[in-house]
């Protein structure tokens, strides 16, 4: 009989399922985009050797949950061993890593950060040839673990000191920082310190199995540590993505946090979505590729439209100081239209007004230092191409001379075609240029409309004054 304690841990335990495969995804992304980016920087190195040993330990986790042979486990069990015995080594270079940025080099540290990859590996083979570290795997639901070998108290003594001396470094590091910026990414580094240490230490070889009483409690705690492991390998990254980066810091930080966005952030909640239809699989009757298939292109088509809609909020949001400003360029950017823009937008509003009129011939004429220019033309204009303009810049010229007449309804009536002034949108008596619409035969003397093509109009004539007053 399935209790509600029992459903309790099915769901902890996918949920730590899903944030497995995250903080694996997100190692994995993290480590591409700062080597990518910072690949000449000495702390960059060091932070994605530790973060290969956090992506080690969680992608074993993840091949863990689907095996159910003693055997594959232990294998693989022991496969973790190649991020948890390098992890302490990784913590040191690091640590080194900073100092050196403050200028405090030492030969002698330098040499110990080098020994410890030499340790790292003796711990690794011990490991995985031995049964001196650990041995005697255990598969328990969820949960299968090593038990500790005799040698395993000496990695434990290996693996504190390490970490605690690798923060002993980082304290160092803070307290050489001479400016504040350089202080407070210290200090992030100090906060999100602890993520790889927490994330890849077998804590299992210590605690063993948790009794039935105790379950539900540590599956909560495990789903609530990956929860932080997550977000403080993140923060650390951030925090390393300035290192040796010649780029101001609003191109920095823009340029991470839209690649979490697009990048593991995506490819997580595609996972997730993935893990949890498989889950509901034989309740909707559906094949597991059929499932698959809907739920890596919902989540990857439905992410992208959110990200775009909400871009211009998170820009304000990351960059609140320069918000004012920021908004200026995202307007600027938004306005700024080529040549070959204004020509094809003027195009498809003047086939809406041939449409909306039901004429054939629509232009858009503008005022130019060496006379008038048409801008646009759709349809073809019988006789003197030139003549038509000139009359439409002189209806313009004594609109500007005198009272201007932006109205729709009451067009100017000039050589056969109907002219509406285009007025900028700050002042009517400025006027950028003219539209014009062939005047049909049937309207000989005056325009009639019906409310709907004068709303109509009224907007595509004010899009027409916008597009040209962008471009002035």
């Amino acid at each position: 009989m399935i209790t509600v304690a029992d459903k309790l841990v099915d769901i902890l335990a996918l949920l730590n399922l899903i944030l497995s495969s995250a903080i694996t995804i997100t190692s994995f992304s993290l480590s591409a985009y700062i080597l990518f980016y910072n690949l000449r920087s000495s702390v960059a190195r060091a932070f994605c050797a530790l973060l290969a040993c956090v992506m080690v330990v969680y992608l074993g986790d993840l091949l863990l949950f689907s095996i159910t042979e003693l055997s594959a486990a232990e294998r693989w069990l022991r496969f973790q061993w190649v991020g948890i015995a390098f992890a302490p080594a990784a913590y040191l270079h690091f640590s080194d890593a900073l100092l050196r940025t403050t200028n405090l080099r030492s030969r002698w540290r330098y040499g110990m950060t080098r020994a410890s990859y030499l340790v790292s590996g003796a711990f690794l083979i011990g490991a995985v040839f031995t049964e001196w570290i650990v041995f005697d795997g255990i598969l328990t639901q969820r949960a299968p673990h090593l038990r500790p070998g005799p040698l395993f108290w000496l990695y434990l003594v290996y693996f504190i000191g390490s970490v605690t001396w690798g923060a002993i470094n980082l304290a160092w590091a803070r307290r050489r920082c001479l400016t504040s910026t350089s202080r407070r990414r210290m200090t992030y580094l100090m906060i999100s310190f602890a993520a790889p240490a927490l994330g890849v230490f077998p804590y299992l070889l210590i605690i063993s199995q948790p009794g039935p009483l105790l379950l539900e409690m540590f599956w909560l705690l495990l789903v609530i540590g990956n929860i932080g492991i997550g977000v403080m390998l993140v923060v650390m990254a951030y925090t390393v993505a300035y290192f040796d980066v010649l780029a101001p810091d609003r191109v920095v930080k823009h340029r991470l946090v839209h690649f979490l966005l697009r990048g593991p952030i995506l490819a997580s909640l595609v996972v997730g979505a993935i893990i949890l239809l498989v889950r509901v699989e034989a309740y909707l009757g559906l094949r597991r590729d059929v499932l698959a298939m809907v739920a890596v292109v919902a989540t990857i088509v439905l992410l992208q439209l959110l990200i775009s809609l909400s871009r211009p909020f998170l820009d304000r949001i990351i960059f609140w100081q320069d918000r004012q400003e920021l908004v200026r360029i995202q307007e600027l950017s938004d306005h700024l239209l080529t040549t070959s823009d204004l020509r094809q937008f003027l195009e498809n509003v003047l086939s809406a007004v041939c449409d909306l009129l039901r004429v054939p011939t629509a232009f858009v004429v503008v005022p130019g230092p060496d006379g008038p220019v048409l801008e646009a033309l759709v349809g073809s204009i019988e006789g003197d191409l030139s003549q038509h303009t000139s009359f439409v810049a002189a209806e313009l010229k004594s609109d500007i001379s005198t009272q201007t007449n932006c109205a729709v309804e009451a067009p100017r009536q000039v050589n056969g075609y109907w002219v509406w002034p285009l007025c900028s949108g700050e002042d009517d008596m400025h006027i950028l240029g003219a539209l014009a619409a062939s005047r049909p035969m049937s309207m000989a003397t005056q325009i009639e409309l019906s409310p709907e093509q004068i709303a109509g109009l009224s907007a595509l004539i004010e899009q027409t004054a916008a597009a040209l007053e962008d471009r002035c």
